[in-house]
């Protein structure tokens, strides 16, 4: 068992034929596609991966990562703290046919000679990042409610105009 920062280079193999465990933190230097879609993080996101060999012989890596991150609000357009954590279970895979064979319990984990831990790290970051991200409550600022009560009281004072479909019950009696 390892902490600190997670270690770049990696025999996955290796790791999982000694049945390893290994957990660390990864920061927003180590993450840049993280940086590049607009996302922060409120501390470095916790990851723990245990590594084994399945029945079949396959390489496994169960991976828990855990990151408060910082998204902008798509009601608001605000910064607002969301927790991410995800769990998942993937077998080392080096080709697109060895990741179709794969049984729908494991995702595949495409790697070649060594991997970098903080990679998926951030890949599974990304992947539970949600679309559409927004406040759980009411999240209309100052501004914008001061510029909706502008609107409603000008609609009041203009007063109630007639519905376009009076014309109709005219032209019925």
């Amino acid at each position: 068992m390892r902490n600190g920062a997670l270690p770049r280079e990696l025999d996955l193999r290796g790791l999982a034929a000694r049945e390893a465990s290994i957990s660390g933190v990864a920061t927003l230097a180590t993450l840049e596609r993280l940086v590049s879609a607009g996302v922060g993080l409120v501390e470095p996101a916790s990851a723990a991966f245990a590594f084994r060999r399945d029945e079949e012989g396959r390489y496994v890596v169960e991976a828990h990562v855990k990151a408060e991150v910082v998204l902008e609000c798509q009601r608001c357009l605000g910064e607002m703290t969301q927790l991410l954590e995800t769990r998942t279970v993937m077998a080392c895979v080096w080709n697109d046919d060895d990741a179709a064979a794969l049984p729908p319990s494991y995702e595949p984990l495409i790697v070649q000679e060594t991997a970098n831990l903080s990679d998926i790290v951030e890949e599974e970051l990304l992947l539970a990042i949600p679309a559409s991200p927004m406040h759980a409550g009411d999240c209309v600022t100052e501004a914008q409610r001061a510029a909706l009560g502008v609107g409603a009281e000008r609609i009041e004072s203009e007063g109630r105009k007639e519905s376009p479909f009076a014309v109709l019950a005219k032209l019925k009696s």
